[in-house]
């Protein structure tokens, strides 16, 4: 009888132990280090804890289970699913964040968007004839093509307006050097992106240093339109002035010289696209007047960058500047006397 007793009592003991280890989900997570993508979608999965930092460089970011150690997505999206777990900042640069209502985040968030990255990279344009006189697709692109312009030239005006040294600096530095200009303008195309990548990567991986990728992206791509800007306006004003200097025009101030040498060189372009418009008959040869047109401007881009850094954005003379020599006066000759 106290064997059966007993029995009971163990039976009701143990019982809802039992149910209770049924009924919980118990997750074992599997632990892997700092998550570094660059231009590749990552996703964190269900069972896994980064120890680390999750940082992807123009890609998008999928949480499901843990990251311990703050979140960079620089040109990508990020997604928290219901059952993710972040600790630390999230730095998001660009793209958009979802977040389920079931996940769990403790740290700041710091956010600076662009707007969305796909609507940047379409262009498709419908199809659609307007009177027979070239297409939908074709306006719109010479639209584009002429806002791009309109805003170019506001910028170059102001450029003037607030930087007429270091611009007649930028360009006689690529007119004397157009080589060297050329050169260094190309290696700040090509390693532009991978610094400011390995930038915010070093900047991503260090706790301190987190907050300040949000800052190092915005700015750097300010000053990189600032000498973009400055590089073309000084190309368009020392092209202006050589061009009045052959033909023997009067050397004219600087926004004529400009717009002069703006003429010219978006010239190819603006009458490819001009072209484009008109009817099938007229349209011979419009590809390769705008192959022209993008190499004449690309030139021009690169090697204006290149003098722009060759000059520490128009600080310093990398060529002395012109000595302007004053015509001697007339001399009054004295009426000889004759005796």
């Amino acid at each position: 009888m106290r064997r059966a007793l007993l029995t009971l009592v163990l039976v009701s003991l143990v019982a809802p132990v039992a149910v209770f280890a049924q009924t919980t989900e118990v997750t074992t997570y599997k632990l892997t280090g700092a998550r570094i993508a660059i231009g590749q979608d990552v996703r964190v999965e269900r069972d896994e804890e980064v120890t680390g930092a999750a940082v992807v460089i123009l890609g998008s970011l999928t949480v499901e289970g843990r990251v311990r150690d703050g979140i960079v997505v620089v040109g990508g999206d990020l997604h928290l699913g219901p059952a993710s777990d972040v600790r630390g900042e999230i730095v998001l640069v660009g793209g958009k964040l979802t977040r389920d209502a079931s996940a769990r985040q403790v740290g700041s968030i710091n956010y600076v968007s662009f707007g969305e990255w796909s609507r940047l990279a379409t262009a498709w344009f419908p199809r659609i004839n307007v009177g027979g006189f070239g297409d939908f697709g074709q306006w719109l692109r010479l639209a584009g093509t002429l806002a791009r312009l309109s805003v170019l030239g506001v910028l170059m005006a102001l450029m003037l307006i607030v930087a007429r040294a270091p611009v007649a600096r930028v360009g006689r530095a690529a007119g004397a050097e157009p080589v060297r200009a050329t050169l260094v303008g190309l290696a700040a195309g090509i390693f532009f992106i991978p610094v400011l990548i390995a930038a915010s990567i070093a900047l991503a991986i260090t706790i301190i240093g987190i907050p300040f990728v949000a800052l190092l992206v915005p700015i750097a791509l300010a000053i990189a339109a600032f000498t973009l800007v400055l590089g073309f306006t000084a190309m368009a004003c020392r092209l202006g002035e050589w061009l009045e200097d052959r033909l023997g025009w009067q050397p004219g101030n600087a926004f004529v010289s400009t717009a002069l040498g703006f003429f010219v060189i978006i010239g190819p372009t603006l009458a490819a696209k001009l072209i484009g418009v008109a009817p099938p008959g007229f349209r011979l040869g419009a590809f390769a007047l705008l192959m022209v047109g993008l190499a004449i401007e690309t030139l021009v881009w690169t090697m204006g960058v290149g003098a722009a850094l060759m000059t520490g954005l128009g600080r310093w003379h990398t060529v002395p500047p012109p000595i302007v020599v004053q015509p001697n006066p007339p001399s009054q000759s004295t009426p000889s006397v004759a005796y």
